[in-house]
């Protein structure tokens, strides 16, 4: 062959190399503009990670600052079986520091094995000194992520206005559903490069967005009485026998809550504890004779009566077919409307309405709070009954008067006493005090509305009624050594499904309850006890009995806890004997 040839072939081949790395160039160049920024996308996501990351949700205090409920940090442990090497090994590892259960041990098994999904959670919201002990393992496959858990640092107190979150962290129940949007924060975000097997590189974390927490709630809730008033329902309903037990502590002049407690016995253990949900609130029941406040105020304020009027009154009579009765069997009397109140009786208690007028009486009892949900908004609050005036038939049109044949919730009935407290001065229940935003600062929340729902005049009359009620009438175990108390108790029976009141054995269940505020020569606390389902065939089954002493027991701690200071007047009740 001659030389020319292998010199043209090698000038060939030249030119082919040239050329080729001409388009590999070009090709190079064309990646490094227009076509490069796909490809570094592409890049930045096979080895890069964006995390969420989580803003912490506000915390809700009571009045005087203490931690009803807050987060805590905490980490979620999940895993990625694709990226598993060896899940016998993993699993053995996150199974003696996780305690993992044989029906979580096979569940991730499985997973690890069939590398079908790329995420699984392992465990959510554990300590968070025990989620860094297994980032510090570097784990293959394994990740751990922060997740705030919510607490209630009081244990159960308070739980049944605070409600409840989900794993989530978002509210499903009580102030943490009603007050969600506030108390969530923004979700903030970061970007981070991993390494082969999914594990994190330190330090590169790149483009974070902080989370911004949500806002705090300061609740008008005073931790210490709130409390208290959930150990002595609880001791009450476990020593009588009941179903269930509420206490609602409020202040006079603000409607303010102290308190708003709820307590139940549960039907497999028979153990009594705080509830989850706020009873006070969404359960309505007949008040009973504490509705006789409104219908003796009612009369007074009208100049349909006076303290001092009389009727004469026998324990029974009947009303549209039916035939109704006082609490026990005594002669004709004449009784004045003071005596009608103190000794609670039904048929006087009609014969104030009757004077009064139904129209009249009907509005009373709407300027008093009853029938309609209260300026709290609590979800599923109830509205309670309270037909139109109108739409009452038979003896319904008269029982209202002592509170049967309409319906209440506790945090309405200590609303509807409160106005007589407060001078006739309706001022509606409030449960949050202000909201603190994340630059600390406080807003207060607007004061209570307020209506004159009797003269003051009217009210001081009514007041004066209620100490005989507690010093010689029917709540004479409300009475306590260092405050003169006034009161009212009420023993209303509990309609059945069937819409009477007794069940299919002929047996009625009761709702005990007493509202009482003190001191009453200048009321400053109204508080209402209610006993759910007292043992019908015993003495228990009375407001005086089974809620009255509860009212009692409480005065010291609230008084305390108030710094509440006695009167220096004499005893009115020792005034009474005398």
């Amino acid at each position: 062959m001659r030389i020319g040839n292998y010199r043209r072939r090698i000038q060939i081949v030249a030119v082919i190399i040239i050329a080729t790395l001409g388009l590999i160039g070009v090709r190079v160049a064309g990646l490094q503009s227009s076509g490069g920024d796909h490809l570094r996308e592409v890049a930045r996501e096979q080895w890069t990670r964006t995390v969420s990351l989580p803003a912490d949700r506000g915390t809700i205090f009571d009045r005087n600052g203490e931690e009803l409920a807050v987060s805590i940090p905490a980490s979620t442990i999940s895993i990625n079986p694709r990226l598993i090497d060896d899940a016998a090994s993993t699993l053995s590892v996150l199974t003696s520091l996780l305690n993992l259960s044989v029906e979580e041990q096979q569940r991730l098994y499985d997973d690890m094995v069939q590398r079908e999904r790329g995420f699984v959670y392992v465990r959510r919201q554990v300590d968070a000194a025990l989620g860094a002990q297994i980032a510090e393992l570097r784990l293959s496959g394994v990740n751990v992520d922060d997740e705030p858990r919510r607490i209630l640092p009081g244990g159960d107190t308070g739980r049944s206005v605070i409600g409840l979150t989900d794993i989530d962290g978002v509210g499903i129940a009580g102030l943490e559903l009603q007050y969600d949007d506030m108390l969530t924060g923004s979700e903030g975000e970061t970007t981070r490069e991993v390494a082969p097997g999914g594990r994190s590189v330190p330090g590169t974390e790149d483009g974070t967005i902080n989370p911004v927490p949500g806002d705090d709630l300061v609740l008008t809730l005073d931790r210490s009485i709130q409390f208290t008033c959930e150990e002595a329902l609880i001791d009450q309903v476990s020593a009588t026998g009941s179903k269930a037990g509420t206490c609602i502590v409020m202040d006079v002049d603000s409607g303010e809550l102290y308190a708003m407690a709820s307590v139940r016995r549960d039907q497999t253990t028979g153990e009594v504890g705080i509830t989850s949900g706020n009873h006070a609130a969404v359960d309505a029941y007949e008040p009973g004779s504490v509705a006789k406040v409104i219908t003796i105020a009612a009369g007074i304020d009208t100049g349909s009566v006076t303290a001092d009027t009389t009727f004469v009154v026998p324990w029974r009579r009947e009303h549209g077919e039916d035939l109704l009765r006082d609490s026990h069997e005594h002669p004709d009397e004449e009784m004045t409307v003071r005596q009608i109140l103190v000794e609670s009786s039904n048929i006087g208690t009609i014969d104030v309405q009757l004077a009064t007028g139904r129209p009249r009486h009907w509005d009373y009892m709407r300027d008093f709070g009853l029938g309609e949900k209260t300026a709290l908004g609590f979800p599923g609050e109830s509205a309670g009954i309270l037909k139109h005036w109108t739409a009452l038939q038979g003896s319904e049109q008269v029982t209202v008067s002592y509170g049967q044949g309409l319906a209440s919730t506790p945090i309405q009935l200590v609303s509807a006493v409160n106005v007589i407290a407060n001078d006739g001065l309706y001022v509606a229940p409030k449960i949050v005090r202000g909201i603190v935003g994340v630059d600390g600062s406080i807003t207060p929340t607007a004061p209570s509305a307020t209506h004159q729902a009797v003269r003051p005049e009217s009210a001081s009359i009514v007041q004066d009624m209620m100490v005989d009620v507690v010093c010689s009438g029917t709540a004479t175990r409300a009475q306590v050594d260092s405050f003169n108390v006034a009161g009212k108790t009420g023993t209303g029976l509990k309609a059945q499904p069937d819409g009477g009141y007794e069940d299919e054995f002929g047996q009625r269940s009761y709702y005990a309850s007493f509202v009482g505020f003190f001191p009453a020569e200048d009321p400053q606390v109204t508080v209402l006890i209610s006993i759910d389902e007292p043992p019908a065939g015993t003495i228990n089954r009375f407001g005086g009995t089974a809620a009255a002493p509860v009212f009692a027991r409480l005065v010291p701690t609230i008084a305390n806890e108030l710094s509440l200071q006695p009167p220096t007047t004499e005893s009115a009740c020792s005034q009474d004997a005398s």
